[in-house]
């Protein structure tokens, strides 16, 4: 192999570890939820957040509350945050009582399967 040639496939070669490498590095982001954020819904038994890859549910938190504007905020109990067992990428939270009619904030930081952080919320409403 002359000298041009080994230097072109290491160029090549190089060129496709930085780009593969970049999924090893990726965090996991919220890619939909049930219910969905700003919607308006009867209330929900459980919430559901897909994220873009796998989450470690002992390490994930999230935090369900009332958003109601001039009152302290309502912290919602959950009985359960655990992800799917068929689908790593969605985590199932149970609210620990039935949620009523009001507008909820949720909060959510999640730790992913490669152990990277991140962070989001949204808000939904429970109609009557």
């Amino acid at each position: 192999m002359s000298a041009q040639r080994f230097k072109h496939a290491l160029s090549c070669l190089s060129l496709l570890a930085c780009l593969t490498s970049t999924a090893a590095f990726a965090h996991a982001h919220l890619e939909s939820q049930q219910p969905a954020a700003d919607s308006e819904v009867s209330a929900p038994k459980e919430l559901r957040l897909t994220f873009s890859e796998g989450v470690e549910d002992k390490f994930t938190k999230v935090v369900i509350s009332l958003d109601a504007p001039d009152t302290p905020t309502e912290i919602i109990q959950t009985r359960t945050v655990e992800t799917d067992p068929n689908n790593q990428k969605v985590l199932i939270v149970t609210p620990a009582v039935p949620m009523v009619p009001g507008k909820y904030k949720v909060e959510w930081h999640a730790v992913s399967v490669d152990t990277h952080k991140s962070e989001g919320t949204y808000r939904f409403q429970v109609t009557p």
